[in-house]
C-alpha cells in the first residue's frame, strides 16, 4: 500500500525554510560580526566575493530542491486523486488529471501496450521513469559536488594572496601593509573553508532527504501500477485464459466419458457374441434332442423307416 510520505515532503520544506530564516536572523542581528568575519584588512573584498559565490551556489541548489519537493508534493496529490477515482470504480481514473503527472503517464503507457495485445514489462517502465527523474537532479548533484570544491578554491586563492603578501614583506621588511595582506589572506582562507563546510553539511542533509522522497514516490507509483493499473488491463486476458482452461477441462471430461462409453459398447458386443454362441449351441443341442425323440417314438410304435415315410 501507499506510504504516507506527503507529510515528509512538507516537513523537509519546513526545515529548509527554518534554516533560511535562521541564517537571515543571524545575519540581521550580527551584521557587524558577520561583516568583520568576511571583510577584514585589505583582502577583505576578495573574502566577500569568495564567500558570496559559495553562498550563492548553496542558495541556488536549495531553491532547486524546494521546487523539486513542491513537484513531488503535486505528484503525490495527483496519485491520491487517482486512487480515489479507482476506489470509486471510475471507467477512466486518469480523466481530468494533469497529463504530465507520473501516474497518468504510467496509466496511458500501460493502456497503450494493452491495446496492442502485448505483454506489459513493468520493470522496463520503472527503469524509464527512474531515468527520467534522474535528469531532474543534474543541478542538485552539481551543487552537491561543487560546494566543497568551491571552499577549496577560495582557500587556495586566499592562500595565494597571503603568499604574495609574504613575498612583498620579504622584499621590504619595513612595509607592514604586506603583513595585513598576509593576515587578510589567511582570514579569507579560513572563512571560505568554514562557509563551504557549513553549507555542504546542510545541503548534504537536504539532498539525502530529496533522494528518499524520490525513492518513496517511485515506490508508490510502482505499487499503484501493480495493485490497480495492471489488473484493469489484464482482466480480459485473464478471463479468456480462464474460459479456455475451463473449456479444456470440460473437453477432457467429455473425452473420458466417450472412452468409458466405448468400453461399455465393446463389453456389450463381447457379451452379445457370447449369447449368440450359446444360442447356436442350444439350437444344435435341440436338433439332436428331436432326433433322439423321433427314434424313441419309432421304436416304441415298431415303425420302420419305410412306413413312416409312406404315411408321411
Amino acid at each position: 500500500m501507499l506510504k504516507p510520505i506527503k507529510t515528509r515532503y512538507y516537513l523537509t520544506l519546513l526545515q529548509m525554510l527554518v534554516v533560511l530564516f535562521l541564517l537571515g536572523v543571524v545575519v540581521l542581528f550580527n551584521k557587524e560580526q558577520v561583516a568583520q568575519f568576511f571583510y577584514s584588512t585589505q583582502a577583505g573584498q576578495l573574502g566577500l566575493v569568495l564567500n558570496g559565490i559559495i553562498l550563492l551556489i548553496f542558495l541556488i541548489g536549495l531553491v532547486r530542491m524546494i521546487f523539486m519537493f513542491l513537484g513531488f508534493t503535486r505528484e503525490q496529490d495527483v496519485l491520491q486523486r487517482f486512487l480515489k477515482r479507482v476506489d470509486e470504480n471510475a471507467p477512466n481514473p486518469a480523466y481530468g488529471l494533469p497529463e504530465a503527472a507520473m501516474i497518468v503517464d504510467r496509466y496511458h503507457a500501460v493502456q497503450t501496450i494493452a491495446r496492442q495485445h502485448a505483454a506489459v514489462n513493468q520493470a522496463a517502465l520503472a527503469s524509464t521513469l527512474a531515468a527520467g527523474m534522474s535528469t531532474q537532479f543534474t543541478l542538485v548533484r552539481f551543487v552537491h559536488n561543487i560546494l566543497i570544491l568551491a571552499g577549496v578554491f577560495g582557500t587556495v586563492v586566499s592562500l595565494s594572496i597571503a603568499l604574495m603578501g609574504a613575498a612583498g614583506l620579504l622584499d621590504s621588511p619595513e612595509n607592514m601593509q604586506q603583513m595585513g595582506t598576509i593576515i587578510g589572506g589567511m582570514s579569507n582562507a579560513l572563512s571560505t573553508t568554514i562557509t563551504a563546510i557549513v553549507c555542504y553539511v546542510f545541503f548534504a542533509y537536504f539532498h539525502l532527504r530529496l533522494q528518499d522522497a524520490r525513492t518513496q514516490l517511485l515506490v508508490n507509483v510502482e505499487n499503484v501500477t501493480t495493485l490497480y493499473i495492471m489488473p484493469r488491463f489484464k482482466h480480459a486476458e485473464n478471463s479468456l485464459m480462464h474460459d479456455v482452461a475451463v473449456l479444456t477441462a470440460e473437453l477432457r471430461k467429455a473425452a473420458e466419458a466417450i472412452h468409458v462409453i466405448q468400453d461399455r459398447f465393446l463389453h456389450a458386443g463381447e457379451r452379445l457374441q457370447l449369447a449368440a454362441d450359446d444360442l447356436q449351441v442350444a439350437v444344435s443341442q435341440s436338433g439332436d434332442n428331436l432326433r433322439v425323440i423321433r427314434d424313441s417314438v419309432r421304436e416304441g410304435f415298431r415303425l420302420d423307416a419305410k412306413t413312416d415315410n409312406t404315411k408321411g
